[in-house]
């Protein structure tokens, strides 16, 4: 059985902080010695052959290394751990490759692969967290990048209500390689790229994110001192059986609506995907639309089915053929002369299939989609590309209206559509977003990352708190200051996105969300939170787009993100 547990953070390929003292902790079986030093690694290259010399350079522990009980502790590898050390080390200077040797009598561990340049901690909601695989369509030239030294550690999910987690639960250390990079923060990665291009040292970031996430779901009970209201619903879902309750719920209502949905759907008992139906008794719309404008529509909750007919020459034989169709609320399921070729479950992905090669004929052809709308609030997004192309597409948009560069063989599928009701449904029953709620995500996946020295915070959030954004400066004073208190920082600097140009009274009218004006609200609310002392305001308009809550945008951002940290430092 193993002796010593490091968190997940200290590990294999980790970026540390260059100018602040490395901290290095964990946990051991007893209260026994623990010697942690540091290796240089020298990499010499001969011909074609590459030899590493270790040079010996221990780093000593400054101060008294200390020890403390903490009996709550859960290991993923079960260990009977409960005695914490901590070390403090001198500063790295930037660059590596170092090895880290953490040793007692009975086990060494060595983490190799570490590096010392800067390193930035990022939370937020679904903008902060829009993976590069949603935007490369706006960044084909991304797509190859490999980069060994732009590490990024992303932890996935996580609430916790009853205390902050000792150790994050998932995470590794992963460098820029193309498949890698796919699931790396778009913010983050621009962001770190830009900086490596100015510095020229490595850059690590620790992605903290959570679509949907509330400001107060990132708060610690210390935090949320001032705001008994959010203390006490912490408190009320500390109950872990009346969370186990809400689940439940939530998988029963989205799974009873579907059943429902589908099993009165007459367009799927009576095959209303096949070629072969007829449409003459269907009504017409014009695509792109909102539903709310046509009478029968207006807040129809149910399934709905479009056709639209369309003629192709021979031109596509042999070619990659691709599918754009905007974004629709809410579900969709695409079929091409009868066949599936894509389907969404929630109304925010860009719907862009690829056609199967042989789908297509020469002459007539027929696309269907089976649409589940779920709020009553239904639209197909005015201002996005409806077509199928071929070539290789890049995305464009001057944050009212997309285009598409470099393609040919184009099929606009706007205009005129064929459509009717599959069946009508009520509301579906409530979703209850547990890990939402004040504590959740500081404790599960926050807290830990505030034992790491980092050169800075970087937060993109306020989408969420839209609409009941009186208390959102007095939060975010408390939020960042209580961050400044964890990681021993007074000036620890906190940068923050403010919210781009959206219409929300448009593109997000459900009750959750209100009015237009809301969303204007909390940009002023933003600016005010600028005033704050070491806060800084990224500025965004001109990335964003009003008919899409998430914006593709995020080059520019993660530049002028890079720009505002250089000028401090």
């Amino acid at each position: 059985m193993k002796s010593i547990h490091l968190p997940r953070l200290i590990s294999d390929g980790m970026i540390v902080q260059r100018d602040k003292k490395l901290h290095i902790y964990g946990w051991v079986t007893e209260n026994i010695p623990v010697k942690v030093s540091v290796i240089k690694v020298e990499v010499k290259k001969r011909t074609n052959l590459q030899t590493v010399d270790a040079i010996n350079s221990e780093i000593s522990v400054e101060g008294d290394r200390f020890f403390c009980t903490d009996r709550n502790i859960s290991f993923r590898d079960g260990e009977d751990l409960k005695v914490r050390f901590d070390a403090a080390l001198s500063p790295l200077p930037a660059g590596g490759p170092y090895i880290i040797e953490v040793k007692t009598e009975k086990e060494c561990i060595r983490i190799s692969d570490v590096y010392s340049g800067d390193l930035y901690s990022l939370a937020g909601q679904s903008n902060i967290e829009l993976p590069m695989n949603r935007v490369l369509e706006t960044y084909p030239e991304e797509a190859m990048t490999e980069d060994p030294l732009l590490r990024v550690f992303k932890v996935t999910e996580c609430g916790n209500f009853h205390a902050p987690l000792r150790d994050h639960r998932t995470g590794i250390w992963k460098k820029t390689t193309k498949e890698n990079l796919q699931n790396f923060t778009a913010l983050g990665y621009f962001f770190a790229k830009s900086l490596r291009e100015k510095k020229d040292i490595p850059v690590g970031i620790i992605d903290t994110t959570l679509g949907g996430s509330t400001l107060e779901a990132w708060m610690s009970k210390e935090m949320l001192a001032s705001f008994p209201h959010h203390l006490i619903t912490a408190e009320k879902y500390a109950d872990d059986d009346f969370i186990k309750g809400q689940l439940k719920k939530n998988a029963e209502n989205a799974s009873e609506w579907d059943s429902k949905e589908r099993a009165a759907d007459k367009g799927l008992s009576e095959n209303w995907m096949s070629s072969d139906t007829d449409t003459k008794d269907w009504d017409t719309l014009t695509m792109p639309v909102f539903f709310k404008d046509i009478p029968e529509l207006k807040g129809f909750i149910g399934c709905i089915w479009l056709k639209k007919h369309f003629n192709l020459t021979d031109s596509l034989k042999g070619k990659n053929v691709h599918l754009y169709l905007g974004t629709m609320t809410d579900a969709d399921t695409v079929y091409i002369n009868g066949t599936e070729v894509g389907r969404t479950f929630y109304k925010y992905p860009p719907r862009r299939y690829a056609v199967p090669e042989g789908l297509l004929r020469e002459g007539e052809n027929e696309i269907t989609i089976r649409l589940s709308v779920q709020s009553g609030c239904g639209l197909i997004t005015p201002g996005k590309v409806y077509a199928l192309f071929t070539g290789d597409p890049v995305r464009k948009t001057d944050g009212f209206k997309e285009s598409i560069e470099g393609i040919s063989d184009v099929t606009d599928l706007t205009g005129e559509w064929k459509y009717r009701i599959g069946c009508k449904m009520s509301h579906v029953g409530p979703t209850d977003f547990v890990n939402w709620k004040p504590t959740a995500l500081f404790n599960g996946m926050l807290s830990p990352c505030t034992e790491i020295p980092v050169k800075g915070f970087v937060w993109y959030q306020g989408e969420s708190n839209t609409g009941r954004c009186g208390e959102y400066k007095a939060l975010f004073e408390s939020f960042e200051n209580g961050l400044r208190k964890l990681w021993k920082e007074d000036t620890l600097p906190v940068f923050f996105i403010k919210l781009p140009e959206f219409d929300n009274s448009n593109y997000e009218p459900d009750e959750s969300y209100v009015k237009k004006h809301d969303w204007e609200d909390m940009q002023k609310v933003q600016e005010k939170c600028a005033l704050l002392p070491y806060t800084y305001m990224i500025e965004s308009v001109g990335t964003g787009e009003i008919n899409d809550l998430h914006p593709q945008r995020k080059k520019p951002l993660g530049e002028a993100l890079a720009m505002k940290v250089t000028s401090l430092h």
